[in-house]
C-alpha cells in the first residue's frame, strides 16, 4: 500500500455501537448522546464559520468565479485547526469548527472548562482531546492525578513529586483511566466530543505489550473515539506498516497522521493512512534540533513557521484522506506559540483551497540581521 493510500472499509471512526466504558475491565459505563442543552447537535459538517483555518472546513467543488476565474475548492470534510489549553479555549471556539484541547494531557479538567465546551459551542463543534500523560505512559507530577487516585498509592509513593506509570498498581491505573473517562463522558453525551488522542512516547515501541495496552485501552473505553499516535518509526516502516494499520483498524482505533523532523532513528514518516471513519493529521512543525534534544519547554520545541513548500506534498493526502468527502478529517496544527499556529493553519487552509494551476506568490526570503529602526 502507498504511503498515501487510505484503509478502505473498516469500522466507523471509533463510534461503534454502545457505551463509553462499555467494554471489558470494568469500564465506566456510558450514555447515549442527547444534544448539547441548547438543542440538539447536527452531526453534519454545519456552515461555514469564517476563513481561517478550519472553521468552515476547506468534498470538492470547483468552477468558475462571476467574473471568469476559478473559484477557491472547497473541501467541507476537512477541518483545519490548531491545539490550545483552557487559556485560549473561550477566545478559539468562536473561530473554529475543532479544537485540540492539550490541558487534558496535564491533570484533570475544571468544571469551568466542561461547561464552556458544553453549553457555550454551537451545534457541530467538536473537541478533540489529548489523554491524561499516565496513561501514554508517560510521568505526571504527583498533583497531576484526581485526588481519590492518590489515595490509593502507596504512603512512599504518594510523597513523591512525580509518580511513573510503572510504579502503578493494575488497580491504580484501571482507577486512573476511569477518572479520565467519567471527566469526558459530558463532551460524548452532548455530541461534542471529536476524538481522544493518545499521543505515545518513542519508548512505546512495537510489542506484544503495546499491543496488550492498546487492547485494554479500547475495551476499558467502550465506545468512545480513541486515536493513537506512535512516536517510533517501526510501527509503520515497510515491515510492520500493514499490520500496525490493520491492527487498528480491527479495534477500532484512529492512526494519527503526523507531519514532523525527519531524519533521525525514531522519526516517523508521513503516511496518510485511514483506520477509521475519522483521519487525523497533526503537524508538530519541522524544528529537528529541538525535536532531538526533547526540550522541556513546548513553545521552544514546537517553534515553528511552517513555509508553502512543506505543506503542498499533504494536499493530495489531505484530498485521499477525505475520500471525496465520505470522510471527516482533523487536521491539527500543534506548533507554538498560538499565534504562530494560527497563521500555519490558516497557510494550510490557503494551500489546500488553492485552484489547481494558479501560481502562488513568491515567498519572502528568511529575515536576517537586526530589525530595521522605525525614523
Amino acid at each position: 500500500m502507498s504511503d498515501d493510500q487510505p484503509r478502505s472499509g473498516g469500522p466507523p471512526g471509533g463510534q461503534p455501537g454502545g457505551k463509553p466504558g462499555g467494554g471489558k475491565g470494568g469500564g465506566r459505563p456510558g450514555g447515549g448522546r442527547p444534544g448539547n442543552r441548547r438543542g440538539g447537535p447536527n452531526r453534519g459538517s454545519g456552515p461555514s464559520r469564517g476563513s481561517q483555518g478550519g472553521q468552515g472546513g476547506a468534498g470538492s467543488s470547483r468552477g468558475r468565479g462571476e467574473h471568469g476565474g476559478e473559484k477557491r475548492r472547497r473541501f467541507p470534510s476537512i477541518q483545519i485547526t490548531v491545539a490550545c489549553d483552557d487559556r485560549d479555549l473561550e477566545r478559539l471556539i468562536t473561530r473554529y469548527r475543532v479544537l485540540e484541547l492539550t490541558t487534558s494531557a496535564a491533570g484533570p479538567l475544571t468544571e469551568r472548562t466542561l461547561g464552556l465546551l458544553v453549553d457555550r459551542t454551537p451545534d457541530g463543534f467538536r473537541v478533540d482531546v489529548r489523554a491524561h500523560r499516565l496513561l501514554t505512559q508517560q510521568p505526571a507530577p504527583m498533583e497531576a492525578l484526581w485526588a481519590d487516585v492518590r489515595d490509593k498509592l502507596p504512603p512512599a509513593l504518594r510523597a513523591k513529586p512525580q509518580v511513573f506509570p510503572d510504579e502503578l498498581s493494575p488497580t491504580v491505573l484501571d482507577a486512573t483511566l476511569d477518572r479520565f473517562v467519567a471527566q469526558i463522558k459530558p463532551l460524548y453525551e452532548f455530541d461534542k466530543l471529536g476524538t481522544v488522542i493518545f499521543q505515545f512516547p518513542s519508548y512505546f515501541t512495537p510489542s506484544s505489550r503495546s499491543l496488550d495496552y492498546l487492547v485494554w485501552l479500547r475495551e476499558k473505553c467502550g465506545d468512545l473515539p480513541l486515536a493513537i499516535e506512535l512516536r517510533r518509526r517501526e510501527w509503520v516502516d515497510t515491515k510492520h506498516r500493514e499490520e500496525t494499520l490493520a491492527f487498528l483498524e480491527e479495534h477500532r482505533l484512529t492512526y494519527v497522521c503526523v507531519d514532523a523532523p525527519q531524519g533521525t532513528d525514531t522519526s516517523v514518516p508521513p503516511v496518510a493512512a485511514a483506520t477509521t471513519d475519522l483521519a487525523v493529521v497533526r503537524f508538530h512543525g519541522r524544528d529537528l534540533a529541538a525535536w532531538e534534544r526533547g526540550v522541556d519547554d513546548p513553545i521552544a520545541r514546537f517553534k515553528y513557521e511552517y513555509r508553502r513548500a512543506d505543506l503542498e506534498p499533504w494536499v493530495p493526502r489531505l484530498e485521499k484522506l477525505a475520500d471525496g468527502g465520505k470522510r471527516t478529517v482533523h487536521a491539527i496544527v500543534t506548533t507554538a506559540p498560538s499565534d504562530a499556529a494560527g497563521r500555519n493553519a490558516s497557510l494550510l487552509a490557503k494551500v489546500l483551497t488553492e485552484p489547481p494551476g494558479s501560481k502562488p506568490p513568491p515567498e519572502p526570503p528568511p529575515r536576517s540581521g537586526p530589525p530595521r529602526r522605525r525614523r
